[in-house]
Formats: structure tokens, sequence, C-alpha cells
């Protein structure tokens, strides 16, 4: 049999079953830049001579891009276009700033468009919007991150000298969207309203006073961008022909004017309300969806796609609505659209987490997790949302089957996590050592979801820096064989200079003059804490930085904790707030300790 021949019995996964509306759709998205339409990133500035769009900080986990920051600060001030601000802008707290500024963006500046054939609203949310600083903040920030001992530049000594990356990073998280959808955004104004008239006099004028006052204007914004949007279906309806496509459209302009302000009543309803939720986040942090995740989306959505189904729902078209809100997710690659193969890389993980255990362990398996699955067979391959499947002890045959089904026809979906027990035993561990077994126990703990490169968090009161700092373990064994000392210098790649080698770890003495592994091993111990101990004071330069400079207050409406304290999400506002030291080159580096004592030590 020739190549060709066997190549044909094992086929390229292909999507299938979809219909012409989703076919066209999903072909038009794949056409890349050569699209008359796209969410590309839009630029927005207050118009000062200093200001500044690029958050070069949340990036610092992607050495890759060091050498761009620059040239994507100055591309963005570039290309950045104005926003007519009021005459009392410049006299509000930086918070209040930059929610009004966002909002004003994305409900007035933006365009407004529907795809033909679409069934949910929302295209346009790939920003950068203005950091709304003052002259004198923008000094000190720009000191803080370009200063001579700024972050920026500890931040690319610590990956040039082989010690990993850290940075205050954006995404990687769950937010409340089932808090969303039971109250909608006005029971969520309603709320902040009551914690900021419950605040004194003296709190309402002090940095609580503005952040609940951000919170508040930016949960108005929801509310204005689907209002936008149904104005732009009313009028595409009023100028359709087809009467199948009319009647699709006056429901759209009807969902949007209930939610997401309203409780949504319908599966319709509660996935559209779930997208402007989604993408208002992305255009807050001005990124453009890494780690940004849904949770467990086939549990809370579960009860409108059952409700809907017996008020008459064609089960085909409740599938058709998770299509188009698949291929919505997709244009957050739009970001980069000239570049990158035309912005259509893998890079990104808007999360989706289906089945799993549910308390007692019973398992959620339910008829919306099946569907979701078939959406994904049927429209794969393509990038996002990026589904995991969580299975246990219970999962049920069926589940499994059609899991081994999918996967075995050469797609890389879902993710498998077959270990959803020992999840949560890690999850109950973290939390009786870090004393917050109120916030994470037994009754509990089976609502977790993974975010970013599946990661666990719980959802949404944890912002935990999954992928913050990504230390390279084996640098403390280098450490160990040279005293303190990089092994060899580094040399810079454009100018070819090498730096001298200098002492920048303790000094632990002459490794050949060692004659015993424990003493090796103490060495190396000494030298693992001081990698821990330069990494975490890495991070905090950006931590303390995001925390004074970048707030993000519509996401801090999504996360509990934020209200209550008066604190945004990027300082801490979240009930948890831990940071995730990874380390990398695990495997290497247990591998030469064992060399080193095997070869050195034992067999002297």
């Amino acid at each position: 049999m020739n190549i060709a021949a066997k190549a044909k019995q094992h086929p390229i996964k292909e999507p299938k079953g979809l219909s012409r509306r989703i076919t066209r759709l999903r072909d038009y998205y794949f056409k890349g830049a050569r699209r008359a339409w796209n969410n590309e990133t839009t630029a927005w500035t207050t118009g000062t001579p200093w200001d500044v769009q690029f958050n070069e900080m949340t990036f610092y986990i992607v050495p890759e891009t060091y050498m761009l920051m620059q040239t994507m600060r100055s591309s963005y001030r570039q290309a950045a276009r104005p926003v007519s601000l009021p005459d009392e802008f410049w006299s509000w707290p930086l918070v209040e700033r930059r929610a009004w500024f966002v909002r004003e963006v994305m409900t007035k500046y933006l365009p407004k468009e529907i795809l033909p054939g679409d069934l949910i609203a929302g295209g346009r949310f790939n920003i950068v919007a203005s950091m709304c600083l003052t002259e004198k903040e923008q000094k000190e920030f720009d000191a803080l991150t370009m200063g001579k001992n700024g972050a920026r530049a500890a931040v690319n000594w610590f990956h040039n000298h082989g010690y990993g990356n850290s940075g205050a990073t954006c995404g990687h998280i769950i937010p409340g969207h089932e808090r969303v959808l039971s109250i909608g955004w006005k029971g969520i104004y309603q709320e902040l309203e009551a914690v900021y008239q419950g605040l004194s006099p003296k709190d309402r004028q002090g940095p609580r006073g503005a952040q609940l006052r951000a919170m508040m204007t930016a949960a108005g914004m929801p509310r204005e961008v689907a209002s936008g949007y149904a104005k732009v279906c009313n009028e595409l309806a009023t100028k359709e022909t087809d009467s199948a496509r009319k009647a699709e459209l006056k429901q759209m302009a009807s969902n949007l004017e209930q939610v997401p302000w309203n409780p949504p009543q319908t599966f319709w309803e509660a996935v559209q309300a779930l997208w402007i939720n989604h993408m208002l986040i992305m255009s807050d942090e001005g990124y453009p969806g890494p780690g940004v995740s849904f949770g467990r989306i086939d549990q809370y959505l579960c009860p409108y796609w059952e409700s809907s189904l017996k008020n008459g729902m064609d089960r085909d078209f409740g599938k058709e609505i998770l299509k188009c809100f698949w291929i919505h997710c997709n244009t957050a690659y739009d970001s980069m659209i000239r570049n990158g193969n035309q912005g259509i890389t893998s890079g990104f993980g808007q999360l989706i987490t289906l089945s799993g255990m549910g308390k007692d362990g019973i398992d959620m398996t339910n008829d919306l997790t099946r569907a979701m699955l078939e959406v994904i067979d049927e429209m794969n391959p393509i990038l996002e949302p990026k589904p995991n499947v969580r299975l246990h002890k219970n999962s049920p045959d069926e589940l499994l089957d059609r899991l081994i089904e999918m996967i075995s026809s050469s797609q890389g979906a879902p993710f498998l996590l077959n270990f959803d027990e020992r999840s949560m035993a890690g999850m109950l561990t973290e939390a009786r050592k870090a004393g917050i077994t109120h916030l994470i126990n037994k009754d509990n703990v089976h609502e977790y979801a993974p975010v970013g490169c599946l990661e666990n968090t719980m959802v949404g009161n944890d912002r935990s820096g999954t992928v913050d700092n990504n230390l390279n373990l084996l640098k403390a064994v280098e450490l160990a064989l040279t005293g303190g000392r990089d092994l060899v210098p580094f040399v810079d790649p454009l100018t070819g200079k090498a730096e001298k080698i200098r002492r920048d770890g303790p000094n632990t003495g002459d490794a050949t003059k060692f004659t015993s592994w424990d003493q090796f091993w103490e060495a190396y111990a000494i030298q693992t804490r001081y990698i821990i101990k330069k990494c975490v004071d890495l991070y905090e330069m950006s931590e303390s930085v995001r925390a004074k400079f970048l707030p993000t207050p519509y996401l801090s409406c999504l996360v509990k904790g934020c209200a209550e304290k008066g604190l945004d999400v990027t300082q801490g506002g979240a009930e948890i707030s831990f940071t995730t030291l990874e380390g990398v080159t695990f495997a290497t580096t247990v591998d030469s300790l064992l060399a080193i004592k095997y070869l050195v030590f034992d067999e002297k």
C-alpha cells in the first residue's frame, strides 16, 4: 500500500454535520486577514502627550516579547485614537478614570456589527485602553518599570541568567459568571450601591469609596453595550427580507434588552449574557483571552438548557447557539491578526470545564455536557474555547466511550483531567495549610475548575496568579556547583559582548572539595532558597506596580471579596489571592542531582 493510500485510512479531523449558518461563519473566521471584518486590537488615548496604553508587565512571563516591549509601547501610542474627556476627568481618582474610560470606549467608540447569520451579539472587544495616568503618575510608573533598577531590567536579568521569568499577569481567573446569570448586572449594581451607602463619610471620600464608585460605573457598561447591539439588531431586522432571519434578529434584540442587565430566562439569553460578560473582561484587562476561563459551564447553563428544551427549543438550534458562541471565542485571536499565522495560533486558553464530581462524589454529567461534546466534535478543528473534562471513579461509561471516540479521531480535544479526587484533595490541603478552610472545604471544593494551562482554582473569588512565577529549579544545581556563580557568562545577542561572571548567589563553597553527598545537598538547598527568594522579590516589583497603577474595576465586580474590602482584584481584593510558583525543569533537576550523587559520591 502506498503512502497516500495509508494516509487516507487515517484522515485529518474535519468538521462535520455543520449547518449552512455555522459553515459560513466558521469558514469566514478562517479567512483570517482576508476578512473584511475583524476584531483587531485598537488603542485609545486620553490625548495627553505622556499617555501610555501598553501594559508590558502582563508579558513579563513571555520572554520572546522582551525585545519588542519598547516597540509595542511606541506602536500603540502612535496608533491610539483620542477619546473626548469630561472637564472633571483629571480630578477623579485613578480607578474611576479607568472605569469611565473603558466604558466610554466600549459603549460609544467601538463599532457594533452583527455578522450574517450570527445568533450571538458582541464582536469587537480587543482594546488597549489608556492607563489614564496623570503626568506625575506616568513618570512614577515609567521609573518603576523602565528605570535603571525597574521591573523591566530586573526581569531581563532574571531571564538572561537562567533563573526563569516572573510577572503580574492578566487573565488566569474564573469570574463569577453564575452570579451574573442569577441576579443580572442590575443585582450586582444594587449590591455595590448598598455597600457604598454603608460606608462612613470618611471612607466614601477615600480609596474604598473610589473603588466602589468605579465598580458601579463599570457595572453599568454591560447594559449600555447590550443596548447598542439591540439597536443594531432592530435596524438589521427592518431591512431583512428573509422572514426567518428577520425573526432571529428581532429575538436577538429582545434578548439584549433583557440581558445581561436582568437575569436570563432562556438558554439563548443565558449564552448571550455569558458572552458579553466574558468579552468585557477581556476589554477591561486589555488582554485577549489567555486563561480567562468559563468554569463549569455545563453546570450553570444546564437549568436554562433544560427549561428551553421543555418549552420547545429545538436541540439542534440550541447547539447552533453554542456554535456561534464557539466562533466568538476564537475572535480573541484577531488581536494579532496581522502577524503570527494571521493571528490564528493556539496560545490562548479560554477554558470550559465539563462533567466532574458534585458534592459527595455524585457524577454531574448532564444532557448539556453531552451536547457540548457534540459541538466540540462537530466544530473541530477549532482553537477556542479549550474544553477539559473532569473524570473520576464514578464517571459513566457512556461518557468515557464518547471521549475515546472523539480523541481517537485525531483531535486534541477535550483535555482529560482523570484525577478529580486528587485535585480536590490538593485544594483541601492548600486550604488547610493557608488557614482558609472557610473558603475551600468539603462542601464546596467540587466547584473548582482549571484556568490557563489547566491550573486549578476556585470560582468567582480566586485570583491566584497561577502562571506568574516560573522558576528554573536547575539553576540551583548550577549555583551549587560554582559557589553562587553562573557556569557560563551571558552574551548580549545584539552586541556580542559577554558579561563578566560574578557571584550572585550565596557562597556555598568549592564543590570540587566536597567529600560527601550531604555537603552538596546542603549547598543545593541553600541555593534553592536563594532563587526562590529572588523570584519572590522580582514578582513583588511588578505586583506592587500593578496594584497601584493598573486597576480593573469591571473584572473586580465579578470577583467576590473586592466590593466587601473596597479593593480592586489587582490589589488583593479577591477572597483567595494566592500566588503560584511553578518549578520548571523539575525532571532535569532530579536527574542532575541523582547523576551527581551516583557518579561523584556513590561511585567515587
